[in-house]
């Protein structure tokens, strides 16, 4: 809880004063932050504030498709959300997506065709409904 903590500390200590666009230190996006302490990676927040926002997913995407492990959690975070908020974040479903168009390409081959229940899952979760971070955080606390 600590490390998520520092997380937002981190990115509203970088709100005070943003990025320009593929700059360093850019603003992250907090949808980004969640899935990386998801993931056991909190520690990647400060390579991940010099990726632009709009390349976030596509780059959080390129690290779940490498790492089975990291990809069950971040599924298993994903699941949670659509069951207690009946959808995803919208940053969440571009990973997604992202993901499944990584697991098409001819990089599936250099990192392996993922299980069927994975690519199962994630056509399931390309279909789920989208909402903001502030609308998913308000629906899993029941509001």
């Amino acid at each position: 809880m600590r490390y998520l903590l520092a997380l937002l500390v981190m990115a509203l200590a970088a709100a005070a004063s943003p990025a320009q666009e593929g700059g360093g230190g850019a603003l992250m996006n907090l949808s980004c932050i969640e899935a990386l302490v998801a993931i056991d990676a909190d520690w990647l927040a400060g390579v991940f504030s010099f990726v632009p926002e709009k390349d976030s997913p596509t780059a959080f995407a390129d690290i779940i498709v490498r790492n089975k492990a990291a990809m069950k959690r971040y599924l298993g975070k994903l699941s949670r959300d659509y069951r207690a908020a009946k959808g995803i974040s919208e940053w969440d479903h571009e990973v997604v997506m992202k993901a499944l168009e990584l697991y098409g390409s001819p990089l599936a081959e250099a990192v392996g065709k993922p299980d069927s229940s994975v690519r199962e899952r994630l056509g399931t979760l390309s279909l789920a409904p989208t909402m903001s971070l502030g609308e998913l955080s308000m629906r899993r606390k029941g509001g």
